[in-house]
């Protein structure tokens, strides 16, 4: 009797054990099948690109608004411009100017310059301090001497509409600036859109986009 009980024992012991092994077998391969799914999801070719796209960036800066000191010294210079508007169909010049403490709009402030510009359609308004102009693609180049600064700066574009109020401007455009420009309100230098500037508007420029930080 002694003998099968320790036999029957045994033999509980041992079933136990298989039992046992066996389910923990099962819980190891549930948690593999459940990060072989894992796997097969992230592989997915559409997870890739969703991510992908999330994290474009736009390349050129379509868009600006910006408020300048030299804007605000200008105000002087247009306080009273007559009102004026002008359309274009194809445009091109080229000249030099000087002016300086004379009481007419435009010719207060001591500068001088030249300039050279061509394109095609372009409409322009202008009534005291306040401006608005449109453009279809263009090329102009200039140099400028003033009592806000220097600057020389040649420019491409596709299309582009501004309008000013006194200090504050906003354009909207596609274009890149070659040059260097500085005064008041700051040091700036380009090429072909890349660059950056120092100054109330600290900037960074690559290929037409830009990431700034405007101290007031």
């Amino acid at each position: 009797m002694s003998g099968n009980r320790e036999l029957s024992y045994r033999g509980h012991e041992e079933e136990s054990d298989e039992e046992y092994d066996r389910l923990y077998t099962k819980n190891i391969n549930t948690k593999l099948t459940i990060s072989s799914d894992i796997n097969k999801e992230l592989l997915k070719r559409e997870t890739w690109e969703f991510k992908k796209d999330i994290t474009q960036k736009p390349k050129v800066k379509l868009a600006s608004v910006d408020a300048k000191v030299s804007n605000i010294i200008d105000m002087i210079d247009t306080y009273d411009r007559p009102g004026n508007t002008k359309a274009e169909g194809t445009y091109a010049g080229a000249g030099t100017y000087a002016e300086a403490f004379e009481d007419e709009p435009g010719k207060r402030i001591p500068k001088a310059g030249a300039y050279a510009e061509a394109g095609v359609g372009r409409a322009r308004a202008e009534l005291s301090v306040l401006e608005a102009e449109a453009k279809g693609p263009n090329a102009s180049a200039g140099a400028e001497a003033s009592l806000t600064g220097v600057a020389a700066m040649a420019r491409a574009e596709i299309a582009s509409a501004s309008a000013r109020a006194g200090p504050v401007g906003a354009k909207l455009g596609l274009g890149f600036d070659t040059g260097v420009s500085a005064g008041v309100d700051g040091l700036e230098a380009k090429i072909l859109g890349t660059g950056f500037s120092f100054g109330p508007k600290t900037s960074v420029s690559f290929l037409g986009s830009e990431v700034s930080c405007v101290v007031m």
